[in-house]
């Protein structure tokens, strides 16, 4: 029993110190606007270890969490909210992965990533009434293009992050986890 929680509380340490990192990650938005794209896609980054440590579960909790607080905290609000409707890709990307036709593949994931941006776009328009969005739509499809890109590139150095965390960082971070 006694090892049982161990592990439980480690589980839940981790996870709580991979969405405070996730949200520290999104603050560093507030400081420099540029990083109002780029802020959301490096905090889905801390996901990986919890999805490789404890999987989907721990994944979309450490998500949430990170997600209300960048909420809650974030004076960026179109990257908070950006975080809030693209920044579980990296746990929905497992199952996207499985698609064995690679053209199905890449498709699926430029759907997901469409449908987010919409909804995102549709949010910070008219429920939220960002005037800067909306008075810019012209260019809000030149940024959804090279979003589109970003997320293509997004996905392939994702597979190579957690490659290196697997390869390199997990025995550091993780020596001896308790088993539940």
């Amino acid at each position: 029993m006694r090892q049982q929680n161990s592990a439980l509380a480690f589980r839940i340490s981790l996870s709580a110190l991979m969405a405070a990192l996730g949200v520290v990650i999104m603050l560093i938005s507030n400081l420099i606007p540029v990083l109002t794209y780029v802020a959301p896609l490096t905090a889905s980054l801390t996901l990986i270890p919890v999805l490789v440590e404890f999987g989907r579960k721990y994944a979309w909790m450490t998500w949430c969490v990170t997600a209300a607080l960048a909420l809650l905290l974030c004076a960026d609000r179109e990257a908070a909210f950006f975080y809030l409707f693209i920044g579980y890709y990296p746990i929905l990307k497992l199952s996207l992965d499985r698609i064995h036709a690679k053209p199905f593949r890449i498709l699926a994931k430029l759907a997901v990533f469409t449908t987010a941006f919409l909804l995102l776009f549709l949010m910070l328009t008219f429920v939220l009434g960002v005037e800067d969005v909306k008075s810019e739509m012209v260019l809000s499809l030149a940024v959804y293009a090279l979003l589109v890109f970003v997320m293509l590139l997004f996905d392939r150095v994702y597979d190579r992050l957690a490659l290196l965390y697997i390869k390199r960082l997990r025995n550091s971070l993780v020596r001896k986890a308790p088993k539940i």
